[in-house]
């Protein structure tokens, strides 16, 4: 990911200009995204008794601390945090079940980190004056990551702000429920996006 669309830094992200090149940069970086198999691999339940996801959470926590830009997420640096929690003093047992099964703690983080990018992307779109002007590429992978559950709430934030006939549609798909293309939660905020296009201006 080139910077700082890779360090996950809003702060830094918010006050990029939208030149053509940074345009064209949010626009590829959202197109590996959801193009990419490899940074969407079928993430393992965690072993028995993995249903305890605080303990999983836990050690996403400690990732993000040891290593908080994503560049520097690395199966080096993960092995070297797994060694630091194994010498901590007072590994509960499901602590260690985590330790033990770092592979699968790792690979739950990629959807978070998949996430935290699309919305940086998303949100940044949105705050343009005309965010309207990039309908003819961002409506299908903003649509895209709705129904992947990718930076749902930032895409359909920039569905609402570009407006539009094709944002509209797209709006009008992810906005059916039940059984329709989106996960319950964003379909209603689908409708209430649609909702705040139909009432401007009231």
């Amino acid at each position: 990911m080139p910077e700082p669309w890779g360090e996950g830094d809003w702060n830094q992200i918010v006050e990029l200009p939208r030149t053509d090149e940074r345009l064209t940069e949010a626009q590829r970086v959202i197109t590996v995204l959801l193009d990419h198999p490899d940074l969407s691999p079928q993430v393992p339940e965690p072993p028995s008794p993995g249903l305890l996801w605080h303990v999983w959470d836990e050690f996403h926590r400690a990732v993000g601390r040891r290593m908080p830009r994503m560049v520097d997420v690395t199966w080096t640096g993960v092995d070297e945090l797994v060694r630091a929690w194994r010498d901590r003093p007072r590994l509960d047992p499901l602590q260690r079940h985590v330790v033990r099964h770092v592979e699968a703690a790792m690979l739950a983080v990629i959807p978070s980190l998949r996430d935290d990018v699309a919305d940086s992307v998303f949100r940044w779109l949105a705050l343009d004056p005309d965010p309207g002007r990039f309908a003819d590429w961002a409506v299908t992978p903003a649509e895209c990551c709705v129904t992947e559950d990718i930076g749902a709430d930032a895409a359909i934030e920039l569905l609402g702000a570009m407006g539009g006939p094709e944002a509209r549609a797209a709006l009008e798909r992810l906005s059916v429920k039940p059984n329709g293309p989106a996960a319950w939660e964003n379909a209603e905020a689908a409708q209430g996006a649609l909702w705040n296009l139909e009432n401007q201006g009231r």
